[in-house]
């Protein structure tokens, strides 16, 4: 491959491996409802399963990003993957939703070591501003996978059961199976941890020492307040409240989703990262006032969903400079700080779908909302002021 061909190559796969995230939890949205008959369950057992993979995404990460720092990026994420490739099978043979939970609790576990592991090669690889539009270059492929996912799903239930969601992801794990083999690791052995697996968790006590990195890890987490409480709630949003059929709510989810790979791929052009994340900050909360207006005064579908793209177009401007900012302040451990990033998101969509689910969706969809932006548009004021 010619040095063009690899950095294109590394970004489709990175773009790819990053997207496990809302393949894994965005692909089988629209077949909760249909789930949940074929197990003969309740519908919180089936939103179980959701927070059982984020769960997995969550914890996953915690234990990749330091093992990758000490044995390298590729054998390990070969492993993840080949772990994905199993928990997928299990999922789709699971006689009962209690098993099926547990195996998407492995699922998600398999697929947050393609999460983690992608920041880090990228870290590897690039460094400072380049750095800073490459995670923007791949967090606009990753855009693709949210756009793609709920469309996709609520076309498959068209022409088969919930199962043919998850045939397309075993195919997806087995593809970038094939992928990973062909990719050269990142991390050579003389910058690898020379601590033992024991200590190699300690890292995560070093990493949070840094006051540089724990100020963009939090601008990097309160965003995703927002964007899982969106998630949690748009599927009872537009179907209950609205009306629209899987379909219909998979067409406004996707257009959502491009403008967040919108908002990813912009940021990388405003020049300044701290200036990117000033302007994203502020409009999350001009968009989330939107948003929760529209939802307390009925306001008619299209107004809804023009304060939505507005709120996912801000959400998506702020990933990438947070992101570059957060691991080039630990670059010596950007295992382990990448996984703590990538594990506080999911860990916030775990704590986060089950309060939009408590009493009135709209309100509770708004307050989540709201509390989210205003966590990060405060927290991009705290980096302002203290430097």
């Amino acid at each position: 491959m010619s040095g063009k061909q690899k950095f294109t190559f590394l970004m489709l796969l990175l773009g790819l491996l990053s997207a496990f995230g809302p393949f894994v939890t965005d692909l089988y949205l629209p077949a909760l409802p249909s789930l949940a008959d074929y197990f003969a369950a309740s519908p919180s057992m089936a939103q179980l399963s959701l927070t059982m993979s984020m769960l997995g995404l969550s914890v996953g990460q915690l234990f990749v990003g330091p093992l990758s720092d000490k044995y390298g990026r590729k054998k390990l994420l070969l492993v993840c993957l080949l772990l994905f490739v199993c928990g997928t099978v299990a999922c789709i043979v699971a006689p009962n939703i209690v098993t099926f939970n547990v195996f998407r609790l492995l699922q998600g576990m398999a697929a947050s070591g393609g999460i983690v592991i992608a920041r880090s090669i990228s870290a590897d690889s690039y460094r400072g501003p380049v750095l800073t539009k490459f995670l923007a270059m791949v967090s606009a492929v990753n855009g693709v996978a949210p756009i793609v996912a709920p469309v996709l799903g609520g076309f498959l239930l068209n022409f088969m059961s919930w199962k043919g969601t998850f045939a397309v992801l075993l195919l997806y794990g087995a593809l970038l199976l094939f992928m990973s083999g062909k990719f050269q690791e990142s991390l050579p052995v003389k910058r690898r941890s020379k601590k033992s697996v024991l200590a190699s968790f300690s890292l995560y006590a070093k990493v949070f020492k840094n006051r540089i990195y724990v100020s963009y890890f939090l601008v990097c987490t309160f965003p995703m307040v927002i964007l899982f409480g969106y998630i949690a709630s748009s599927p009872f949003i537009y179907q209950k409240i609205y009306g629209l059929s899987p379909v219909g709510f998979s067409l406004c989810f996707a257009l959502n989703a491009l403008f967040t790979a919108f908002g990813c791929a912009l940021s990388g052009k405003v020049g300044d990262e701290r200036r990117a994340l000033k302007i994203a900050g502020a409009g999350m909360l001009v968009f989330a006032i939107a948003v929760a207006a529209a939802l307390m005064m009925h306001a008619i579908l299209p107004l809804l969903q023009v304060a939505f793209m507005g709120l996912t177009f801000m959400f998506g401007m702020s990933q990438p400079p947070a992101n570059a900012l957060a691991l080039n302040a630990e670059r010596a451990n950007a295992g382990t700080a990448a996984a703590a990033i990538g594990a506080s998101g999911f860990l916030m969509g775990g704590i986060v779908s089950p309060l939009v689910g408590m009493g009135d969706i709209a309100t509770s969809a708004s307050i989540v909302l709201l509390v989210g932006a205003v966590l990060t548009l405060g927290s991009v004021l705290v980096i302002r002021s203290g430097r």
